[in-house]
């Protein structure tokens, strides 16, 4: 499989015109090469001492061969490392995040979601660990370098990759002094791999082509192999496992150069500015002779890969104007060597020192403990014996008869040597001598055991950081540049909709990252100050609670919530009494004594204007009764004086029917009598 550093990256549109002279090109490339490799072999071979003695590995191979003709230890206490793994702990313990403020009238808030995508980039490659590496390189060896880049071979779209570089592969512009090589004009990456991956990346080229043996032969620099057997391998399908043992050497080369265009209104609406090329401008002024354009350039980086020739034609990286994509954080700087160095320089003369003063004591102890007495032979019965047991303090040498009560050979004590004087004070001056030289304390590195106030402490912990400062001003530096080529990258390839996590205090979400979202426009990269890592939080933390007395007319819940953020606390335990305090504040809360008098005396007053008011609705109501009573009492007189009425028509109507009747009962008697006269009168 291809090495992942050299994956292939899609080149900008607006690339310039590709040369056609690949000769011209490769022997220009092989020009400034063989200028800057000198200034880098210096600096490796310094560097290479510099982590052998981080690694434990420091003593040369001369020394080692002349203490073993003397039977003598090559001793190694290793009191670098400690200090370089303090520096690096610091960094580790005391991490900074970029943030991206848009340049725009107003406020200067950041823009959420880009910071977050920035974010969701370094975590999606593990930045903060390769970052870490290469400080480390810069600690101990004065350079470290990283690439950030998108690799297409893993996802079609680009996934985000930032790298730490081996620091032993890069060659830079010999005439670049300024911190993180800011001013370089050129940097080449020397990259040994198998033949197989080699051919993958460029099959088109010739085995003979992939070979870049002369950046080898002008560095001088490497360990040697058999370069000339593994040129004349010609090997098959069988034979893969043998073609990746076998290396070759390529370079990826990448440099500035000016491209050309011009600045003009635009034709089509002149209250506007846009840019245009060459071509361009000659057609418009074909049609509008005396058209306003200013010629300017821009740096635009170039990028070719080089084994024996040019092996593709160049390219122009993804990366933002002016920058390479590999960027460099620096350590201090040797002005007359123009060469950058770590803390690990000035600390390998004392390191040495102690080393052979260690090797001298274990040799002077060693030397004396076999010696002490001198004897006549005969004095033991058995010689060999004696010298072996003499030394060993758990086993007997035995005398002959009389030896040690006379009559017999005499045994004497041989005078015991001594150190030389002042050997001691030399040998505990060598051992502080690097603490010295580094202008670490024991307090930074946590070795020192004495008992002393914790503000002292403090104050030389704060020395030593003060003597790091401008290491960890490189890395700021290298910070702000590096979050220059994220933004680009943002910005022009990865604002394609894909969701990005949004991590705040008030809410997490997932939102598209779109081109919209994240407006082309320019940004203040800003390293922020803010403690999010354990060391900072526990400094902030104690500041914040010599201020609580201070602010506690200030200390409302959202205040106390806020600086909980800063506090040693996990991050976990904060956020679940963020999420807490949210329920809470959502959930209706318990009144206050104040509330709840000002609330009984509202229900007091509601009662009292209640009472008042059901009084006069009683009082209402009883006197609408009492009408409403002397209303149906006066209807009940009136029925009842109609029934009286109704029952004396009714009583009158009777007795007038009674009448009637009695009337009617007269006539029919009269009748029936004048009836029975008229017959008997009739009958007489």
């Amino acid at each position: 499989m291809a090495d992942e550093t050299y994956t292939a990256e899609a080149s900008a549109p607006d690339a310039p015109a590709v040369p056609k002279d690949k000769d011209g090109l490769f022997l220009k490339l092989k020009g400034w090469y063989t200028t800057d490799i000198t200034h880098a072999t210096t600096w490796r071979k310094e560097a290479r001492e510099d982590f052998r003695f981080y690694s434990n590995d420091q003593w040369s191979e001369d020394d080692k061969i002349a203490l073993a003709a003397k039977a003598r230890v090559p001793v190694v206490f290793n009191r670098i490392a400690p200090l370089v793994n303090a520096v690096v702990g610091s960094e580790i313990n005391n991490r900074r995040e970029v943030q991206y403020i848009p340049r725009e009238q107003g406020d200067a808030v950041a823009n959420e979601l880009l910071t977050a995508a920035g974010e969701w980039f370094r975590d999606q490659t593990g930045a903060e660990d390769e970052e870490s590496d290469a400080f480390e390189d810069a600690v101990i060896g004065g350079m470290g370098w990283t690439d950030t880049r998108l690799d297409f071979e893993i996802e079609p779209d680009g996934a985000p990759v930032i790298e730490r570089m081996d620091c032993m592969e890069m060659v830079w512009d010999s005439n670049a002094v300024k911190p993180n090589l800011a001013d370089a004009t050129r940097i080449f990456r020397v990259k040994e791999m198998p033949y197989s991956a080699a051919k993958e990346l460029f099959p088109k080229a010739s085995k003979e082509q992939l070979h870049a043996g002369w950046a080898k032969t002008i560095g001088n620099d490497s360990e040697p192999h058999d370069q000339q057997e593994a040129d004349q391998y010609n090997g098959t399908q069988e034979e893969s496992e043998a073609n990746d043992r076998k290396l070759c050497t390529i370079v990826e080369a990448r440099w500035f150069e000016r491209q050309p265009y011009y600045r003009g209104p635009d034709y089509q609406n002149p209250a506007q500015e846009r840019e245009y090329d060459e071509d361009q401008i000659k057609l418009i002024r074909k049609q509008f002779p005396g058209f306003p354009a200013v010629k300017q350039t821009r740096k635009v980086v170039k990028r070719c890969f080089i084994g024996s020739e040019v092996l593709e034609d160049p390219d122009q990286p993804l990366v933002p104007p002016g920058m390479f994509g590999w960027e460099c954080v620096t350590g201090y700087r040797d002005k007359m060597k123009a060469q950058f160095y770590g803390v690990v320089r000035s600390t390998k003369d004392p390191q040495r020192w102690t080393n052979k003063f260690f090797s001298q004591v274990m040799f002077l102890l060693n030397s004396q403990a076999k010696g002490g007495i001198g004897a006549e032979r005969g004095a033991f019965e058995d010689d060999r014996q004696a010298e072996v047991s003499w030394a060993k303090s758990d086993e007997i040498t035995w005398f002959k008869k009389g030896a040690l009560t006379g009559n017999a050979p005499m045994v004497i004590p041989k005078p015991t040597a001594q150190f030389p004087a002042g050997f001691f004070t030399l040998f505990q001056e060598s051992k502080e001598e690097i603490n010295q030289v580094s202008g670490l304390s024991p307090e930074f590195i946590g070795t020192r055991e004495v008992d002393q106030a914790g503000v002292l402490e403090a104050q030389r912990r704060q020395s030593s950081l003060n003597l790091l400062a401008s290491l960890f001003n490189s890395l700021r530096r290298y910070r702000k540049r590096q979050g220059q080529t994220m933004l680009f990258l943002i910005q022009n390839h990865l604002s394609d909709g894909r969701l990005i996590r949004i991590v705040g205090d008030e809410k997490k979400q997932y939102v598209p990252l779109t081109k919209e979202a994240v407006a082309s426009q320019k940004y203040d990269i800003i390293v922020d100050d803010a403690p999010t890592s354990p060391n900072e939080k526990e400094r902030t933390w104690g500041i914040l609670q010599q201020m609580f007395p201070l602010l506690k007319d200030m200390m409302t819940p959202d205040v106390a919530l806020e600086m909980l953020s800063y506090s040693p606390l996990p991050a976990s335990m904060v956020e679940k009494m963020k999420k807490k305090a949210a329920e809470a504040a959502q959930a209706p809360k318990p009144p206050t004594p104040e509330e709840i008098k000002m609330q009984a005396d509202q229900q007091k007053a509601q009662l009292d204007a209640q009472g008042q008011q059901m009084e006069l609705q009683a009082k209402a109501q009883a006197n609408e009764m009492d009408v409403q009573m002397k209303a149906i009492e006066l209807f009940m007189k009136q029925q009842e004086a109609q029934m009286d009425q109704q029952i004396a028509e009714q009583k009158l109507g009777n007795d007038m029917t009674k009448l009637a009747i009695q009337s009617e009962a007269n006539t029919v008697a009269r009748q029936k009598a004048n009836a029975q006269q008229t017959k008997a009168a009739s009958g007489k």
